[in-house]
């Protein structure tokens, strides 16, 4: 007879692994998607499916496969100001990159769990909200406390604080949110159909 937690966890493990490579691949196409100085973040509906179905630690474990991701961008040189970030501090680069990805898939899972009490669809609206709430929030509190440096090179002539909000991050956010929002329903019936299996 098969024991039904190990059935589970197995389950478990399998399907993070499966979304964790559908992460590393999108992001790594993403990198070349570059409406700006930024990549777009092409994984948030990925990273909020995990963390709904598994629960915020799943999350966080996806985020960090992103964050692996866009680290390597800036380490091969494949991202500009991901480069530059590294150039002026490997070790700070390493911590945000890899922090704000495990944030993102945290706080949509916390999301999820907090709404999701209330129905699916309201979770899964909160967790997609959420997640690039926090991924753009860390990145530009990093730039402007930690990396004021580079931020203030990329500006150039224009106002630090437009261009970081604006200019850099304005047209990513707005895409990954509005991509994360309309894919609500979708993610919806998709955690449906498979099932909620926590952490």
């Amino acid at each position: 007879m098969v024991n039904s937690s190990n059935t589970t966890k197995v389950r478990r493990i399998t399907g993070i692994a499966l979304l964790s490579a559908i992460i590393v691949i999108l992001q790594v196409v993403a990198t070349f998607v570059r409406p700006g100085l930024i990549p777009v973040n092409l994984v948030l509906p990925a990273i909020v499916i995990g963390a709904a179905m598994y629960g915020a630690k799943a999350g966080a474990i996806l985020g960090l496969c992103f964050g692996a991701v866009v680290l390597s961008s800036g380490i091969t040189g494949t991202a500009p100001m991901s480069t530059m970030m590294w150039g002026a501090s490997p070790l700070l680069m390493t911590i945000v990159t890899l922090g704000r990805g495990a944030a993102q898939g945290y706080a949509a899972g916390a999301a999820y769990t907090a709404f999701a009490k209330k129905s699916t669809y309201a979770g899964v609206l909160a967790a997609a909200i959420v997640a690039p709430v926090v991924n753009t929030g860390i990145f530009l509190a990093a730039l402007i406390f930690l990396f004021r440096g580079t931020l203030v090179h990329f500006a150039g002539d224009t106002e630090v604080l437009y261009f970081a909000f604006v200019v850099m991050t304005g047209t990513n956010f707005l895409f990954e949110l509005v991509v994360n929002v309309v894919l609500v329903s979708a993610i919806d019936r998709i955690i449906r159909v498979l099932g909620r299996t926590r952490f």
